[in-house]
Order: C-alpha cells, then structure tokens, then sequence
C-alpha cells in the first residue's frame, strides 16, 4: 500500500516538474510582487511630491487664486481626484486591462451614487454656492443659527468658526436648503438695543437721551439717522427700541461699548428702570387681598 502511494505521490511531482508549473508559479509571484513594490513606489513619490507642490500654491495664492474659497473647494476636488488617478496608475501596473477597470469603476459609481446620495446633493450645494458667491472665507454669516465666520469650504461642507473659537462643519446641502445671512455683504450694519423704562419716565426725555448716546459714539454713522420708537407696553415697563448704523467691522466694539455704560447713562439722565412691585389691598374685614 504504501509503495502504491510513493509511485502515485511520485507521478504528480515528475508531472508537475514536467509543465514546470510550480516554476511557472514562482515566477509569475516575482513579477507580481515587483509590481506591487513599483505600484507602492508610485504612490508613496507621487504623493510626496503633491505634499511638496501644496504649499506653493498657498504662498501664491494671491497670483494663483485671488478667492480663498475658491482655492479650499478646488484642493478639495483635486485631492480626491489625484487619489483616484493614482490608484487607477496602480491597478494597471498590476496588470489589470483597461476594460476591466472601466466596467468596475462603472459598477463602484452606480453602488457609491445610490449610497452616498446625500454627499453627491452636498457637493452640488457646495458648486452652487460658488457660483452664486453666496458667500466666502473670511464672511461674519448667520447660518442654520450658527452665527460666525466661514472658515473654510470643502466640497461636502462649510466650517464656520463662531465668536467662541468652536469651529462647527455644516452640511452644504444644509445650507442651501435654509436662510443664509451674510453680515459682510453690506458695508454698514444695523445696531439694535431694546431698553426697558418705568411708566413713571418720560418717553420723549428718554428716546432723546438713548439717541444722543449713540449719536456720541464716533464709530456710530450718521446716515441712515439714529432713531428710537415704543416698541411694546408690557405690564410693569414699557420697551423701546434704540436703533442705529456703524460699519461691520466696528459692530461689535459699538455694541458692547453702549452694552456696558447704559446703566450709568440711563442713571445720570434719570432714566428709571423699571422695578418688580406687588399690589396688596387691606380691606376693612382685615383680609389680606393680593391681585394677580
């Protein structure tokens, strides 16, 4: 029996030896890895040299490409489009055919469009958004609620960086399915304060002093002209509205300047603010009546 294994086991290795396919088999593993090698070379040198050409095009950016948010949307584009270059270099070094690649890249797009349906709608809000410069880096904007600048536009996303340093990323199709404010787009913004005095004050005594504070203030333009109005009579005060322009970038120094001597202001222009009171009536039975 077991001379009839050693003749069998014999047989294959003189006919395996004969068509020389384990030969065959080494060789072509050779190959295989010496193209790999050269494939992870490609990649690792053309990747080195894109990180080298980067900065280039950063220091020149005002020859090159005078938009910030243009420039942050195309290196977006070109990063993945490189990327997919070279790996499309590879597999072909691999020696896998053109057609092959054609059918399966036509395959992974059907599969990647249907699953990423909602970042292919953002990369075409972040087109749109470009061509319609609804906004652009360095913009103070209001945008689903977050109020900030824009920091950066990538092809999927808007990062917008808030006045507490939090950078938040918005989805683009987010953004233009909702309201954009863009505060940078006029040169001049509107200041709005809204005060609250007693009933005891005198309205034309008071809206005249609130409008000489801004209208002291040298960051405060005068046209369009300051103004002030009764906005609402609630119970125990009444609100008016303080109303007034200055230029975007003086906006917030304006703001928190009035902000924190209105107090003093309103006091030395005896201004009264309003006081929480509780109305209790004593009635001759001596019962204590308090009214809501």
């Amino acid at each position: 029996m077991i001379e009839h294994i050693n003749l069998f086991t014999g047989e294959i290795l003189r006919k395996i030896l004969e068509k020389q396919l384990l030969l065959n088999f080494f060789v072509d593993f050779i190959i295989f890895i010496i193209k790999l090698i050269a494939c992870i070379l490609v990649y690792y040198i053309a990747t080195r040299i894109i990180k080298k050409l980067s900065p280039l095009l950063s220091k020149n950016k005002e020859e090159l490409i005078r938009n910030q948010s243009l420039k942050s949307f195309i290196k977006s584009i070109l990063n993945i489009g490189i990327h997919l270059f070279l790996i499309t270099i590879c597999l072909l070094i691999l020696g896998i055919k053109g057609s092959s690649l054609a059918a399966l890249f036509g395959t992974l797009g059907i599969g990647i469009g249907l699953a990423l349906k909602d970042n292919l709608s953002n990369l075409a809000a972040g087109i749109i958004i470009l061509i319609f410069k609804a906004y652009k880096v360095g913009d103070e904007v209001n945008i689903n609620g977050e109020i900030g600048f824009i920091y950066e536009i990538d092809v999927f996303s808007t990062s917008i960086r808030t006045y507490n340093s939090d950078l938040i990323i918005v989805p683009n199709g987010v953004i233009i399915s909702d309201k954009i404010i863009n505060y940078t787009k006029i040169p001049i913004r509107r200041l709005k304060f809204v005060i609250r005095v007693s009933y005891d004050c005198n309205i034309k005594a008071a809206r005249e002093a609130l409008e000489k504070l801004l209208r002291d203030n040298p960051l405060v333009i005068n046209d369009p002209p300051i103004f002030s109005h009764v906005e609402s009579y609630e119970e125990g005060f009444i609100n008016i509205a303080l109303k007034g322009w200055t230029k975007n970038e003086n906006y917030w120094q304006v703001y928190w300047e009035v902000m924190n001597n209105l107090k003093d202001y309103l006091a030395e222009n005896d201004i009264k603010l309003p006081t929480n009171k509780m109305d209790i009536i004593i009635t001759q039975d001596s019962s204590v009546h308090i009214p809501k």
